[in-house]
Formats: structure tokens, C-alpha cells, sequence
């Protein structure tokens, strides 16, 4: 023990200071749990991230996967009836309503699928199609006329007429199958039908009668259908006239003419409903259909009976706060009223207690929206085709647009009372539904409780969203309707019914998981609860079968043993078609408790509810309406920028505005299996999605002009004055009160389409994009600009990027570049540019110093901001030669201008020959001293003037563009020369990844490589590459934009640099005259190359140099100076010496002239250099051809052993660049320079020597 007891200790004071738990267990427990606690976390911030909030909208396009939870059948209406063969004949009446129900439904589903949204869209112009093509999106669709568009729907029209003629005969043969049930002659309606209402077969027929009626208001709302029918009708009366002309036979043409004829009269009137109800109703062959239908008392009963039946069931819902049914069954009731007064118009006389029932419907539905814009109005609608002369209506026919007026008003005094009220009923829904313990315990009730709870859940959503549609579609109806305004304080509102329409779509997504695990059971909870309520019926006819039944009795039982059957499978349309219609034939209401049958009906109704909620949920929820009234999209992004505490509804505002995506892609006229044989040309579908392109950028664009641009200026006021007060100690300036735009950065992300849109991201772009711009315009502000951004990070959690600028201007005396650059238009206005030596020299007029801008000057500059300002600077110059350039175009644009330009133009064509190609020069001294007789300025100048002034603008800019390159290409030289071999330079990563060394070495040097990449390619990656040809770049940026028609007078540029070149070098001499005088206000200067670089720019630009060569100028001032010299001597010799004074006159002309022949070579020298910086560069072959053609006369010269001169003096348009110019000597001698301009002629037809390419920049 007590060794033990020893080695204890000693081990306790080997772990002594050890902070170790006694077991091991215990340790790893602990471990464990941080390691979960850890876990837990992260996960936590996943599901954070990752997981959908209840203040979060969906697009259920972009979903990866999609639950369909609608019952699906494969077995057919006949055999599902035919599963009892006990009773034929009763088989036989239900399967032919059941079938007529099934194809009714499917016709109604083709009509809203396939023709209601082409009617709607055809003939509709996007802001871009009405703006023009100037304003048109690159790649979007070109508009068609009208009579194309109807020529394209034809083939979609042909379709429509034969869905028309297939819902009208299915219209006759339903009320022929009811005409030979119902009548007095019938054994079977004495033994059973006399007492069966087939209330679902009126429902069937009242909705395929209101499709027909929509398709009618879809065609007369859509006045572009009428206008393009017409065109096409004239264009087809041409063809008529010709119809060889047009390459159409005769005969193809009539049966055409026929086949529009028939669709003029079927669906282009508008009338097609009332050609339903205008049809021959009765059996082919029969004797006399006045009797089988007309004159069918029996059927006129049960026609009426049906129509009160349904008049009670619609009427007594409509209005209320919960409405039960879609108020389209108001106009199903209307239209089957309609059928019904027209079948018996001539034997019945029709009842007014029910059209006064149906004509005070108005008081409480006025309107209902029907697709798109087209609306259906009730009073309208019984005038045009059932009307009634009858007293006591209410309201009568001259108050209706009052009524309708008083409605509006009444719905715009309780608009935001009705929609608070909406708004607190969504809102206890959404939180039941989000409710976990509702959706998972039931609140410890047991499973059909549950069951019950849930069911109840997904059919109010369904029943809300049907009442705030009610609500919005109502309100724009009317509005649309009787073109009233909306008020401003409804605006709100409008906005928030369609966002509560998007958040209730949203919820059922969310709980999409729950609903797809109980759908099923809650439908068979309903079957079960049907069968339940029907089995002692059952059971009461099969034990009276014993004793025998009557024909009906039989026929109810064979019907409720159908029932059963179907509620046995799946509940899908056709057999709930089979239920209804069955149930009918059982006349449950003679057999069964007003109570239980009340519940039968009840869940006939949930049935049919929970059985296709998710297309009533599509239909309730849609929001495509707000496409009429996208003129108050704007408002209601500036409502919610105004209200920050509504950020939250953005994601279901831009949520509700993408449901009008499927209205604008429903332009397809051509069916999809016809799609790949259409003609080669613009596929109409392509116009649907240039629609929805159009409204994406339409949307985002009020989404930035309302939200993120007022928000950028507000955070950016923000900042200023919370800075402002500390800087400047002045309280007063934060007592303006801000919004809390927190809540605007709290938003995650919107998706709009396939655009993202992060608030955020754009507000600190916009911030950093601002503070970096204004720190370079004004350094010593540095520090001010970064304790706003500090402040940004504090205020608003924005996240902005370090400047990092210094806080001098550059290392030079000279002008700083970004000067330069933020005030272009004062530099090239007061500095005079010189070519060769790449100098800016300042204009003088009485001071002693001038101020000059060399390369090394910009060089030093780029040092200090870096080589990213060159880019910036052509951005400027562009910015600005676009500015100059509109006033050249204006200048030339005038009449006075125009007009001579163009008579000199016809002068110099007509006069070519005998002028020898040459525009004379007296003839630009007239045009000189015609412009000055138009006027002057105080200072003197003419516009011919102001004309070269603004040349001379846009040639200093080019010349500063080329400087600031030239300096850019000297920093980097500067930069590059402590590397020593150019071509062969390390990877430093590659070197550091083999040694093995730290992330941070590796990061270092990834940098170094970096920078010597740009190094190398800023020195050797010039040779002719587009990035750094910045003068080509500006030819080729403006260029295509001056060959639009609008700038045609721009051709007559050429013909007016003669008198422009005369001006300035009379505007030059003027100048160096007065370097030598000692004062005077006037400019002096003894360089301007801006005017000839300008010039050359112009003439490139306007593709103009071949025209001007044509001129052949400066061969004609030539000309002119040698005639005058000529003259001059021979006037010299005529004349005596002691004329002292004429001598002096003839010296001062001698002068004059050696001053013109001096100025217009030194003009022409610089022209012609200036015109090699827009040159294309030569090709390798042309180069090569040159070069051999070149040997092979030199070696023809050395055979003939001459080494004079080979050409003429003044032939220099045949040399390139390097080849030996005229006058050398073949033999090595030495080549002089080449002769001035006015003493060497130039031979006819030669244009002046070539350009020289110039040194590198």
C-alpha cells in the first residue's frame, strides 16, 4: 500500500500543472460536445442562409423540381361507367353527358391555353417598336405591318374558326341531347328524369358559352386585329385585280377570298357567340326541331329550373366576404341565359322576374375581367343579346354608367379599408400555416382532426387569394373601364393586394413538402366522408330491392353504386363529372335530411377544390393585370423608397410584375407541331420574347430610377452632412432628418427573371465610384472620403474598396493630367499643339511666361495615378469630340454654308477638264471673303473662323490623346529597365512552387508576375494591336455613327478646306508677326499643328481623303505662287527702276507670296504626317511585291549604267516607305532633302508624295 500510495504522489507530481480531467471519458464527452455545439452553429448559419423566410418571394419557373399533385387517370368515361352492366340504359344517358361534360372542359382549356393570349398580344408594340429604331435593342425583332402580322396569323385564325364550328356543334348537340331526354314523349323522363336537375351539364355548357364570349371580347377590345384585317383585306383586293401579276391562279384565289370570307363572318366580326346562339338547334333529318327543341315545353322547364337554381347558388354568394365560386360562373350564368332565350325566343315567353334578377347583378359585380384588357359588363351584355323591354329595373338602362361610377367611388372610399382587412386575414393564415405545431401535432387531436385542420388550411388560402383578386381585378377593371384615375392614396394598396396574392403562393411553395405528404389524405378523407354520407342510401335501396323498386328507384340505385365506385378510384375531372351527374339521377334530396345532403354538397365542393387546387391557385394568383397599368409601377417603387419600413413587399411586388411573363410569351400564332415549317423569315415568337425583354428593362428601369438611385443620393447626403457637421463643427447640419435606409441593405438579392439586382452592391459601386473620382479631382480631400467610407461601414454595413491615392498632385511643376482631363474643353482652347516635338505650348497675348505640357510632364502624372488614367482619358476625349462634333455638323448643316459648298461642288464637276483637276485658288479666296460678308463677331472673327477654331479643338484633343500614349509608353519603359532581358523572364510563382516556400511568398510573387506582364505588354505588345491605337480607336468608335442619312450634308466637307487651309495660314502669318512686336492684345503663336491634325481626322473619319486628293490643292497653290512670281517678273521688267513706289508695292507682294508658299508647305508637311496616324498599315505581301519590284529596277538601272535620276522630280506617289526617294543617287551618294513645294513642279494627275510613316510614339 504504501508503495503504492508513493508511486500516487509521484505520479500526481509528474501531472502537476497538467490541466487534464480525471477520465478519459470525460474529456472525450467534452470534445464531443463542442465539436455538436460547433456543428450546430454552422449549420445554423446554413440553414440561415440557405433557408426560405416568410419575407422571401419564389419564382416557381427557376424551381429544379416541381410537385404535381393533380389526380391523374388513364381509364376513360366509358369504361368507368360501364363498370356496371346491370342497367344499360342508364349506362348509355350517363355516358354520353359524361363525355359532353369531358369535351366541354377540354374545349374551354384549348381556348385559354391556346388563343386567348395570341388575341390579346396581336398587334402589340413595345416603348422601342413606337420610339423607333434608334431606340431598339441590338437583336431585337423588327415590327411588322399589319397586314404581315394577319398574313403570319392566318393559319392561327384557321384554327380559331375550327375550334369555333367544334364548340358550336357540341353547344347543338347538348341541347338536342337534353331536347330528346326532357320531353313529354320520353319513357324515360316519365319513369326517372322528370325529377333529375342536371345542374352540372348547364355548368359544362354555361362555361364553354363563356369562352366563346371571352374570344369575342378579346377580338373587339384588341382594336390592332380590326385595323390589321382591314389592311390585309386592301392588300388582297390588289391581288385580286392582278392576280398573274402576283404569280396566284384564279382559282386558288376564289377558293382563298372564300376561306377569309368565312373567317371574316365566323370570328374577325366579333359576333362569334352570337352565332352559337343564332345555329338551327335539332336533329338532322327530323321533321320538326320546333317541336323537338322550340317548342319543347318540358325542356323549357328544366332550362328555367336550372337557371333559377343557378341564379339562387351565385347570387347568393356574390358579395360576400368569402365568395365561393370565381365570379367567370356569373358570366357562364349569363351566357347559358342567353342560349336559353334564344332557343325559345319564338314559343316562350320570357320570364322578367329572373332578367330583373340577372339585371341587379350589376349593383354588386358591374365588371368582370375576363382575360387581358378584355372586360365583360352584364348590363351590356343581356342588351346586345338577350334584351327586354320592361319596367322596374334596377338600375334602369340610363343609370347603369352612373351605378357603375357610384360603385367606383364607393370601392376607391373603402379600397384600404378592404385592404387592411385582407391584409390581417392573409397575414393569421400565413401564420398558421408557418405554424409548426399545427402542421406537424394537430395540437394533439387525433389524425382526422388533423386531417380536417390541414384541409381546412389549403382551401381558405385558396378562398383568400379568389376574394383579393376579386378585389384588384375589379378595381382596375373599372378604372380601365370608365377611364378614371386612381387615386394616390390607393396606390399603396393596389400594390400590396398583388403582393398578398404572391405571398400566398409563396406559402403554399413552403409547404408544398406538408401538402404533398397529405394531399392524398385529405382527399380520401372527403371520398371517405362522401361514401359515409351516402351508404345508408344505399343500403335503403338495396333492401327495398327485394320487394322490387320502380324505374327510378332502380336507376338511383345503378347511380349510386356508379358513385361509389368512382369515389373508389382517383378523383379526376371525368369522374367528378360522373359523381355530380349521378348524384343528380339519385335525387339525394327526396331520400336524405336537408342536413346530410347540405354535406354531400359541401364535400362535392372541397373535392373539387382539393382535387385541382394547384391550377385554382395559379388562376387566383395571377398577377399579369398589372401589365395594363404599368404607368404606376414607378409610383409604387417610389412609395416604398418614401416608406422604408415596406422594403419587405419589394421581393412580392417584383414577384406579382413577373406573372406577365406568360401574357407577353403568348404571342405564338403557329401551333408547336407546325413550328418547323413555317418560311424562312422572323420567327413571330421571337416578337413574344422581345415583349417580355422590353418590360424586364422597362421595370428595372423604374427600379432604378425610384429605389437605387434616390437611395445612392440619400446615403451619399447622408455621409456628407454627418462629416460636414464633425469637419466643420456645425451641429445645424444634422438636424435634417434621414430615413432609416438601413432596411434597404438588409434586402438579400433580387431576382427579376434571369437579372440579380443586389441594393447593396450597386449602393457601394456608386459610392466608391463617386469618392474615388472626386478624391482624384480634388487629393487634399483624401482623408475626408475615407472616414466616410469608415462611416458607411458603421452606418449601413456597406463594405467599401480603399483608394489608396496620395495626397500630392505628381512630381512635376506641370499641369496635372486629370486637370487636363477634367477641363478638355478650356485645355485645347488656350494651348497650341506641335507634332514633332509632342508639345503643348500655351496661346499667348501679353504675358511674359508660357506655360508648356511635354510627355514628361503627362509621364510624371501617370506615375502618380497610373497607367488605368489613359483609359479614362480617351473616355473624356470621346465625351468631348462628340460634343465638337455636333457643331461641326451644324455649321455645315446651315443653308448659307450648305448651299455654297454644294455650288462649288457642281462648279468644280463641271469645270474639272479645264481646271486640270485642280480647285483653284482664287476660288477659295472668293469663298474666304464670302463668308466674312455674313458676318463677324466683336472680336472680328468670321464663322469660317469659329469653323477652323473648332478643327483646331479637335486636333489638340487627338494631340493630347497621342501624348498622354507616348507618356504612358515612357513610364513604362522607365518602369521596366531595372528587368534585364526583356524576352526571357521567370515565372517567380513556378520558383517559389518548387522550393516549397509560404502562401505569402506565393502571393508576392504571383503580384510580381503580375505587374511584369502588363510591363512587357504595355513596351512590346504595341505593334499595331487595337487596345493601344487610340487614335484608330476614335476613328473607328465615331465613324459608323456619321453614316447615318441625318449626317449626309457631312460629304461636303472636302470642298470647303481650301478656303479653311487659306484661313489658316492667314491666321498663322498674322500671329508669328506679332511674336516680334512688344505689345498688343491680340494671340501670338509660331505653331499650331492641331488644325492639320484635326483636319486629317475629319477627312478620315468621313471618308473624304480621296475625295479631297481629287482636289489636288496643294499642287494648286503651287501653281498659283509660281503664275503670281511669273507675273510679278514680267511686270518687273516692263516697268522703270525710279518708280520707287511701285517697287515697293511689288516687294511687299513678293513677301506676301514667299509667305504663302512658306506657310502652305509647312501646312502641307504636317497634313501629311498627321494623315499617316489614321493610315491602314500595309500587308505582308504588299510589302514583299514592293520590295521585289524595287530590286528588279534597280537592277534595270544598273544594266543601263545610269545613276542619274529614273524618275521625274515631283513623281514621289510611287515610293514606299524605305525605298530611295527622287533624286538620290543610285550609287551610295548622298540623298539631299526633298524639295519645298513651291519649287519643284508637280506632273498632272500625280497626288502628292507619299505618307511618311512616323516614328514609334
Amino acid at each position: 500500500m504504501a508503495e503504492r500510495k508513493g508511486n500516487g504522489s509521484s505520479m500526481d507530481e509528474f501531472f502537476n500543472g497538467v490541466n487534464l480531467p480525471d477520465a478519459p471519458v470525460t474529456d472525450l464527452t467534452n470534445r464531443l460536445k463542442a465539436f455538436v455545439l460547433d456543428h450546430e452553429a454552422a449549420l445554423g448559419e446554413m440553414y440561415k442562409v440557405l433557408g426560405e423566410e416568410v419575407g422571401e418571394s419564389w419564382d416557381a419557373e427557376h424551381d429544379p423540381i416541381g410537385i404535381d399533385v393533380t389526380p391523374v387517370d388513364q381509364e376513360g368515361v366509358v369504361s368507368t361507367v360501364w363498370h356496371h352492366k346491370d342497367n344499360p340504359q342508364f349506362n348509355k344517358i350517363l355516358s354520353v353527358f359524361a363525355h359532353l361534360c369531358e369535351e366541354m372542359r377540354q374545349l374551354v382549356d384549348v381556348a385559354e391555353s391556346r388563343f386567348y393570349g395570341a388575341l390579346a398580344m396581336f398587334g402589340h408594340r413595345t416603348d422601342e417598336d413606337e420610339e423607333g429604331d434608334e431606340k431598339r435593342s441590338p437583336g431585337a425583332p423588327q415590327p411588322m405591318d399589319p397586314e404581315q402580322e394577319m398574313g403570319e396569323f392566318l393559319p392561327f385564325f384557321q384554327d380559331l374558326v375550327n375550334y369555333i364550328t367544334r364548340a358550336q356543334k357540341v353547344i347543338q348537340n347538348v341541347v338536342c341531347q337534353l331536347a330528346c331526354l326532357y320531353h313529354s314523349r320520353q319513357k324515360l323522363y316519365i319513369t326517372t328524369f322528370k325529377h333529375v336537375r342536371l345542374l352540372p351539364l348547364f355548368e359544362r355548357l354555361g362555361a364553354l358559352c363563356r369562352a366563346l364570349v371571352t374570344l369575342d371580347a378579346i377580338i373587339a377590345d384588341n382594336p390592332a386585329i380590326s385595323e390589321g384585317w382591314h389592311q390585309y383585306k386592301r392588300m388582297i383586293k390588289y391581288v385580286r385585280s392582278d392576280p398573274k401579276g402576283y404569280g396566284v391562279e384564279e382559282g386558288t384565289l376564289r377558293v382563298f377570298e372564300g376561306l377569309l370570307v368565312r373567317l371574316d363572318r365566323k370570328v374577325l366580326s366579333a359576333h362569334i357567340f352570337e352565332t352559337a346562339l343564332s345555329q338551327e338547334f335539332g336533329l338532322p333529318g327530323a321533321v320538326s326541331n320546333e317541336s323537338l327543341v322550340a317548342g319543347n315545353k318540358v325542356l323549357y322547364e328544366e332550362f328555367t329550373e336550372a337557371l333559377r337554381r343557378l341564379t339562387k347558388k351565385l347570387g347568393s354568394g356574390l358579395g360576400a366576404d368569402v365568395e365561393t365560386y370565381p365570379r367567370t360562373s356569373v358570366v357562364e350564368l349569363f351566357a347559358l341565359y342567353a342560349l336559353y332565350r334564344r332557343i325559345f325566343a319564338a314559343t316562350s315567353k320570357p320570364e322578367k322576374r329572373m332578367f330583373k334578377a340577372l339585371w341587379e347583378m350589376q349593383l354588386k359585380l358591374p365588371v368582370v375581367l375576363l382575360h387581358g384588357r378584355a372586360m365583360w359588363f352584364p348590363s351590356k351584355f343581356l342588351e346586345d343579346h338577350a334584351p327586354l323591354k320592361t319596367s322596374g329595373l334596377n338600375p334602369s338602362a340610363s343609370q347603369v354608367t352612373k351605378k357603375r361610377k357610384d360603385f367606383l367611388r364607393k370601392l376607391d372610399e373603402d379600397f384600404n379599408k378592404k385592404t387592411e382587412e385582407l391584409y390581417r386575414h392573409v397575414t393569421l393564415w400565413m401564420v398558421k400555416m408557418e405554424a409548426r405545431q399545427t402542421l406537424a401535432s394537430g395540437g394533439g387531436r387525433g389524425v382526422d382532426a388533423l386531417l380536417a385542420a390541414r384541409g381546412k388550411l389549403v382551401i381558405n388560402g385558396l378562398l383568400l387569394a379568389n376574394q383579393i383578386r376579386n378585389l384588384l381585378t375589379t378595381s382596375i377593371a373599372l378604372h380601365l373601364a370608365l377611364q378614371v384615375p386612381i387615386l394616390p392614396k390607393n396606390v399603396r394598396s393596389l400594390a400590396v393586394l398583388a403582393e398578398l396574392l404572391k405571398a400566398v403562393q409563396a406559402t403554399y411553395h413552403r409547404a408544398s413538402r406538408m401538402i404533398a405528404d397529405n394531399i392524398s389524405h385529405l382527399i380520401g378523407q372527403t371520398l371517405f366522408s362522401l361514401k359515409r354520407l351516402l351508404a345508408p342510401v344505399r343500403q335503403q335501396l338495396v333492401k327495398a330491392s327485394s320487394k322490387g323498386l320502380t324505374p327510378s328507384k332502380v336507376d338511383a340505385l345503378s347511380a349510386l353504386k356508379l358513385v361509389t365506385t368512382c369515389l373508389d378510384g382517383t378523383p379526376t375531372d371525368s369522374r367528378r363529372n360522373i359523381v355530380e351527374l349521378s348524384l343528380c339521377v339519385a335525387q339525394l334530396k327526396k331520400t336524405m335530411r336537408s342536413s346530410s345532403y347540405d354535406d354531400v354538397a359541401y364535400h362535392l365542393w372541397k373535392l373539387d377544390l382539393l382535387s385541382s387546387f394547384q391550377r385554382r391557385l395559379v388562376e387566383a394568383c395571377n398577377c399579369d393585370c398589372l401589365y395594363w397599368i404599368a404607368d404606376v409601377i414607378p409610383v409604387f417603387f417610389s412609395d416604398i423608397f418614401k416608406n422604408p419600413d415596406q422594403v419587405t413587399r419589394v421581393p412580392y411586388l417584383l414577384a406579382a410584375l413577373r406573372d406577365c411573363r406568360n401574357l407577353l410569351l403568348a404571342y405564338d400564332p403557329t401551333p408547336p407541331s407546325k413550328a418547323q415549317g413555317m418560311a424562312v423569315g422572323r420567327n413571330p415568337t421571337e416578337l413574344g420574347k422581345a415583349f417580355l425583354q422590353g418590360f424586364k428593362h422597362e421595370v428595372l428601369g423604374h427600379f432604378e430610377k425610384e429605389i437605387i438611385s434616390p437611395l445612392c443620393r440619400e446615403v451619399e447626403n447622408d455621409l456628407r452632412l454627418h462629416i460636414h457637421s464633425v469637419v466643420l463643427q456645425q451641429s445645424s447640419l444634422r438636424k435634417v432628418k434621414f430615413k432609416d435606409l438601413r432596411k434597404f441593405f438588409e434586402m438579400r438579392p433580387l431576382k427579376f427573371f434571369d437579372i440579380m439586382v443586389d441594393v447593396k452592391e450597386r449602393v457601394t459601386h456608386y459610392l466608391d465610384t463617386t469618392f474615388y473620382n472626386l478624391t482624384t479631382v480634388t487629393l487634399h480631400d483624401w482623408r475626408i472620403y475615407a472616414e466616410m467610407r469608415n462611416l458607411a461601414y458603421e452606418e449601413y454595413g456597406l463594405k467599401m474598396a480603399e483608394v489608396h491615392l496620395p495626397g500630392s498632385s505628381h512630381y512635376s511643376e506641370g499641369l496635372d493630367i486629370l486637370e487636363i482631363m477634367r477641363n478638355i474643353h478650356i485645355f485645347v482652347a488656350r494651348y497650341n499643339y506641335n507634332m514633332n516635338t509632342q508639345m503643348f505650348v500655351e496661346m499667348a497675348t501679353d504675358q511674359k511666361h508660357l506655360n508648356t505640357i511635354s510627355i514628361q510632364h503627362i509621364a510624371d502624372s501617370i506615375r502618380t495615378h497610373g497607367t488605368g488614367i489613359m483609359n479614362t482619358t480617351i473616355n473624356f476625349t470621346y465625351q468631348f469630340l462628340g460634343r465638337k462634333l455636333m457643331l461641326f455638323s451644324e455649321f455645315l448643316f446651315d443653308d448659307h454654308i450648305k448651299s455654297r459648298l454644294m455650288k462649288d461642288i457642281r462648279w468644280f464637276k463641271d469645270n474639272n477638264d479645264q481646271l486640270k483637276n485642280k480647285y483653284p485658288f482664287v476660288r477659295a479666296e472668293k469663298f474666304h471673303r464670302a463668308i466674312r460678308k455674313l458676318g463677324v463677331t466683336k472680336k472680328g472673327q468670321t464663322y469660317l473662323d469659329k469653323f477652323r477654331r473648332i478643327i483646331t479643338e479637335i486636333g489638340n484633343a487627338l494631340g493630347y490623346v497621342r501624348t498622354v500614349r507616348s507618356a504612358g509608353m515612357q513610364y513604362s519603359s522607365n518602369a521596366i529597365k531595372f528587368v534585364p532581358d526583356l524576352e526571357d523572364i521567370c515565372e517567380f510563382t513556378e520558383l517559389v512552387d518548387e522550393q516549397k516556400l509560404s502562401p505569402e511568398t506565393r502571393e508576392a510573387c504571383a503580384n510580381l508576375d503580375s505587374v511584369l506582364k502588363s510591363l512587357i505588354d504595355s513596351i512590346g505588345g504595341d505593334g499595331g494591336d487595337g487596345e493601344t491605337e487610340y487614335l484608330k480607336i476614335l476613328v473607328n468608335v465615331i465613324k459608323p455613327a456619321l453614316k447615318k442619312d441625318r449626317f449626309r450634308h457631312l460629304q461636303n466637307f472636302h470642298i470647303i478646306v481650301p478656303p479653311l487651309t487659306f484661313n489658316f495660314v492667314e491666321k498663322m502669318s498674322i500671329e508669328k508677326e506679332r511674336i516680334s512686336k512688344k505689345s498688343g492684345r491680340g494671340e501670338a503663336s509660331f505653331t499650331d499643328d492641331g488644325f492639320a491634325l484635326g483636319l486629317a481626322y475629319l477627312l478620315k473619319l468621313l471618308d473624304q481623303d480621296a475625295a479631297f486628293d481629287s482636289l489636288h490643292w496643294f499642287n494648286a497653290v503651287k501653281d498659283f505662287v509660281s503664275e503670281k512670281k511669273a507675273a510679278i517678273a514680267a511686270q518687273k521688267k516692263q516697268r522703270s527702276r525710279s518708280d520707287s513706289t511701285d517697287m515697293q508695292h511689288v516687294q511687299l507682294t513678293i513677301k506676301r507670296l514667299h509667305n504663302i508658299r512658306r506657310e502652305f508647305e509647312l501646312l502641307y508637311y504636317s497634313f501629311t504626317g498627321a494623315r499617316i496616324f489614321f493610315s491602314e498599315p500595309e500587308s505582308v505581301e504588299q510589302k514583299k511585291k514592293e520590295e521585289k519590284e524595287k530590286e528588279e529596277k534597280e537592277k534595270a538601272d544598273e544594266k543601263k549604267g545610269g545613276g542619274g535620276n529614273s524618275e521625274p522630280a515631283g513623281d514621289a506617289a510611287s515610293h514606299t516607305p524605305g525605298s530611295s526617294p527622287p533624286g538620290a543617287d543610285a550609287a551610295g551618294g548622298a540623298i539631299p532633302p526633298p524639295p519645298p513645294l513651291g519649287d519643284v513642279p508637280l506632273p498632272e494627275g500625280i497626288p502628292p508624295p507619299p505618307m511618311i510613316p512616323p516614328p514609334p510614339m
